[in-house]
């Protein structure tokens, strides 16, 4: 055989021609003089494979030369059968328990090892570190400056503004005091729970239990409604008193909306006359976030369960004049949604009572006061344009029939095109 570069006197058909293969000549290396039986046995197999195929090819055409040969284990395994087997093999690629992981497990016994040996030695063939003292600095300048109210941080630099920045922040830390209402709710909120909770238990109590259960319940119901500490204030207390500050937010309204159903009727009653009688300061605090309607539906129910006599008391909150505005309640009302549908509810509920046979047993003066209402909310609805009017939650439908009692039919049919806009 020739090893290096081919030269070009040599013909390259006698390394690729059939003819030329017959010519080689396989024997032993000269410098190896013995063999071991086994290597000899394999190379005498190989000579003679490769004498097979040099008398085979001298006998077929070239095209067969390439051709390929039949894999002698193709069609052993399905298609599903291989892609079980690569889900398998996928499976020990993609694990994740540190357990089965080898490297991970042989690492930390080296590592453990070796900390083993170091508390043995005691460390004495680690080299020593050179350890500094800790100077600290007795002045330190803040390039970011937090200014209380800014948005932010304030950048401040020392090389092209002097006069620092950080003067302009208060260096005594002034402890502002939180309102206890965050804790209010939260207790409040908790109490109510439990008698949700005891409601619904008593719905599948058995009739011996239901008893101890109504007395619990009331108890709690109880605790709240004096947490409430509803109380009778005037304007200038308004802004202190805690069942206000209560309902100026969202989380209050909601509160009040679920313990409503579960008060008696005279702690209910007691908290509508106090909402309409400060209903100017809750629709002022309510202009942003909107939330009295959450009181419509519960408030709706209250008022459904009035007497007469209470009825007229409530509307005569909305009717009395205020020291500091020129507007009535009432017709304050009627440019909020929340107060306009409380002020048809109950308009609704006073014709209702009119309209049934049951006595209704009033007071002096009440008919008299009930009349002036009803004028007066009248004369509001014609004088406001139609657009500074609130559109209602609901409008209940007896109203005109409460209208044509005292009105006119033109003046109806004005107030009723009005309200229905």
């Amino acid at each position: 055989m020739y090893f290096g570069p081919m030269s070009s006197s040599v013909d390259p058909a006698l390394f690729f021609s059939p003819s030329a293969m017959g010519q080689l000549n396989f024997s032993t290396p000269s410098h190896m003089t013995q063999l071991h039986p086994q290597h000899q046995r394999i190379l005498m197999q190989q000579q003679g494979k490769q004498w097979a195929e040099v008398f085979s090819c001298a006998s077929v055409s070239p095209k067969k030369l390439w051709s390929r040969k039949a894999d002698p284990y193709a069609g052993l395994m399905t298609s599903k059968e291989k892609d079980w087997v690569v889900k398998v093999q996928m499976m020990q690629l993609q694990s994740e328990n540190m357990d089965d992981d080898y490297y991970y497990q042989t690492y930390y016994h080296q590592l453990e090892r070796k900390q083993a040996e170091e508390e043995l030695l005691g460390r004495r063939n680690k080299p020593p570190k050179l350890v500094t003292p800790f100077i600290q600095k007795v002045e330190t300048y803040d390039s970011v400056v937090r200014i209380a109210g800014s948005l932010g941080q304030v950048t401040v630099s020392t090389c092209y503004s002097p006069r620092r920045a950080i003067d302009a922040v208060h260096h005594a830390l002034v402890e502002e005091e939180l309102p206890p209402y965050p804790v209010l709710f939260y207790q409040l909120f908790l109490q109510l729970l439990e008698v949700e909770e005891v409601q619904q238990k008593m719905s599948m109590a058995l009739r011996e239990q239901q008893p101890h259960r109504e007395e619990k319940k009331t108890q709690k119901v109880e605790s709240i409604y004096q947490a409430l500490k509803i109380r009778a204030c005037s304007s200038e207390e308004e802004a202190e008193d805690e069942f206000l500050q209560l309902l100026c937010v969202r989380k209050g309204k909601k509160l009040m909306a679920r313990l409503l159903p579960h008060l008696i009727r005279e702690q209910r009653e007691k908290i509508l006359l106090t909402i309409t009688h400060h209903l100017p300061f809750l629709m002022k605090k309510d202009m942003l976030d909107e939330s009295l309607p959450l009181l419509y539906s519960p408030l709706n129910e209250v008022v459904g369960e009035m007497t007469f006599n209470r009825l007229i008391e409530v509307l005569q909150e909305l009717t009395r004049p205020l020291p500091e505005s020129s507007e009535l309640p009432l017709t304050m009302a009627l440019k909020n949604q929340f107060g306009i549908s409380l002020l048809y509810s109950l308009l609704s509920h006073g014709e209702r009572l009119l309209s049934s046979r049951v006595p209704l047993k009033p007071c002096r003066g009440d008919f008299e006061a009930w009349t002036d209402t009803v004028y007066l909310m009248s004369q509001e609805l014609s004088r406001l344009p139609t657009t500074s009017l609130a559109e209602p939650l609901f409008l209940p439908s007896n109203l005109v029939l409460l209208f044509c009692r005292y009105l006119d039919k033109q003046t109806v049919y004005h107030l009723a095109a009005k309200m229905t806009e």
